[in-house]
């Protein structure tokens, strides 16, 4: 059995699998030879494009005209992205990448319908709720969001010894993440974690070519692909030269680069001493640099001499999450059993009450840093006598913070009418939150006199919230990349005799994915449905495996 993990990057993505306790990372394109000598023989560009009516990845897009870069970046907007001439839909536009991925795996003789894929740290509800559903409409099955530092350190996992702490310090392409884990009892528990959002390898290209304009002729520009080359080659170099755009070249220097770049360095230490600061300045043991920017050799020196330790080797800084997220499946699917892991949830979750001053609050149900999966029932009063409704709003963010602060985000929020009017201490309604280690936060209210149910809802982003819809993006996503449909099996009815898991699956095809199909793509679902049901049982096994691999094409919608 083979375990994968996914590092759905910025600026780059990768694939790593676990076979028989073993991590490998999947090539997933050919680079162009300048870029296969500097390592980056194992990754594939996140960038999509338009070429001649098709969807094109990696790194050919990477050298078009009018492609869609760092998509992940615009999982905060709602608006729609273009590729050439087509426009979509974020989570569709991330999904046709993600099945890209798939199929790129496929080629290579692997089979990946389900896989862990990392998040950023500090990532928000929307964000989380996006990166599932994009994995979903490519066919893969998200087994758990993993945040990037929590993959990164179990990258080193053997070489960490319990009751130890790590600094995790990840500058990939589109954000700055520091995360503090404690190792407890084979365990990566997560003890703090700043960020900040917008300060990746983008903007420190953004910063270099700033820094060079002034010297480059009129009539010529800065080639930003060349340009991201030339950052890296002055990671071992002290200058290259920089070929530009209308002809003429320019010779850049390592100082150039770092004078240009000082600034973002200094800024770096913000969330540093936010962490530590966090947890009384502790003792750090261990030192994990992820993302390429972290290879620069003035932002290595500044970490290093900021915590007085030197970053441990071994693990390339940009393969690290994808191979720590594979180890993490490799658990999940029992193919690694000699230490374990957990999802934690990076900011609160609650809901808005008043208080006796009228004023609002966050009402935690379940706090920072909570185990997943998690369920947290607890217990709200109507503000006023003999109320006709009452508004419930989801909020995740930080508790310690007003309401309206920047930190603190309305997920959801749903105007329900109250069983009937009573005084408001007879009028109490019961909230339940469930978060699984998915991303999927699932609501229910209920009254509490009379036990009637008043709200049962997933709390879902984006375009999730139209299910119908994510129907239609999933054969499009299919379509740009031209995936195949099952093939219908008969047609028969009869549950008896199945075990639990068949009846959970076949619950899960008939009442999360099915209806919300039209007959074309129904119809193969539920002949597979009925060919379960009345398998011999010697054919059981294989005829739940292909209705698992059905659903599973379907993972967006559940």
């Amino acid at each position: 059995m083979t375990a994968f993990g996914i590092d759905f990057g910025t600026t780059n993505s990768v694939l790593a699998a676990v076979t028989n306790g073993q991590v490998e990372t999947i090539s997933l394109d050919d680079p162009p030879q300048e870029w296969a000598t500097l390592g980056f023989d194992k990754v594939l560009p996140t960038v999509l494009a338009e070429s001649q009516g098709s969807i094109v990845h990696g790194w050919r897009a990477k050298r078009s005209a009018g492609r869609l870069d760092a998509v992940k970046r615009l999982f905060s907007s709602d608006d729609d992205v273009h590729i050439g001439a087509q426009t979509f839909k974020i989570e569709e536009a991330a999904g046709i990448f993600f099945r890209e991925i798939k199929e790129r795996a496929s080629h290579a003789g692997l089979t990946m319908d389900q896989a862990v894929v990392t998040i950023p740290a500090n990532s928000r509800g929307k964000a989380r709720s996006r990166t599932k559903v994009s994995a979903g409409l490519s066919g893969i099955e998200v087994l758990a969001l993993l945040n990037e530092p929590t993959a990164a350190a179990m990258a080193y996992s053997r070489e960490i010894a319990d009751d130890q702490r790590v600094l995790v310090f990840d500058w990939g392409g589109g954000t700055l993440d520091v995360t503090v884990l404690r190792s407890v009892n084979g365990v990566f528990v997560e003890e703090a974690s700043k960020g900040i959002q917008r300060l990746g390898g983008i903007d420190v290209d953004r910063a270099f070519a700033d820094g060079l304009r002034a010297r480059v002729p009129v009539g010529a520009q800065i080639d930003p692909f060349d340009l991201e080359r030339a950052k890296v080659l002055l990671s071992t170099q002290t200058s290259t030269v920089l070929s530009l755009i209308g002809g003429g070249t320019l010779e850049v220097s390592r100082r150039e680069l770092e004078t240009a770049i000082q600034p973002l360095i200094l800024k770096a230490r913000e969330p540093i001493d936010r962490c530590m600061s966090d947890l009384g300045s502790p003792r750090i043991d261990h030192l994990v640099l992820v993302g390429g920017t972290s290879k620069i050799p003035a932002v290595r020196s500044f970490i290093r001499e900021v915590l007085r330790l030197d970053p441990m080797e071994g693990v390339d800084p940009m393969t690290a999450v994808a191979e720590g997220a594979a180890i993490a499946a490799g658990i999940l699917k029992g193919v690694i059993d000699d230490f374990d892991f957990f999802v934690g949830i990076e900011h609160a979750l609650g809901t808005v009450v008043r208080t006796e001053g009228r004023e609002e609050a966050f009402g935690v149900l379940i706090g920072r840093n909570t185990m997943l999966p998690a369920e947290f029932t607890d217990t709200f009063t109507p503000a006023l006598d003999n109320q006709e409704s009452v508004l419930i709003r989801v909020i995740e963010g930080d508790p310690q913070q007003p309401i309206d602060h920047e930190d603190n985000v309305i997920l959801d929020a749903w105007d329900l009418p109250l069983v009937e009017k009573r005084p408001r201490a007879d009028a109490a309604i019961s909230m339940r939150y469930r978060y699984d280690v998915d991303g999927i936060l699932h609501v229910t209210v209920s009254d509490v006199k009379t036990g009637t149910l008043m709200l049962d809802e997933e709390v879902r982003q984006g375009a999730s919230r139209d299910r119908k819809a994510l129907v239609d993006m999933r054969r499009r996503v299919q379509d740009a990349v031209g995936a195949s449909q099952p093939e219908p099996l008969p047609d028969r009815d009869d549950h008896s005799g199945l075990d639990p898991e068949s009846l959970a699956l076949i619950s899960k095809a008939t009442t999360k994915v099915i209806p919300f199909l039209d007959d074309a793509e129904a119809d193969p679902l539920r002949a597979l449905v009925a060919a379960l049901t009345q398998a011999p049982v010697e054919e059981r096994a294989a005829a739940k495996d292909r209705l698992d691999r059905a659903v599973r094409e379907h993972a967006y919608l559940f």
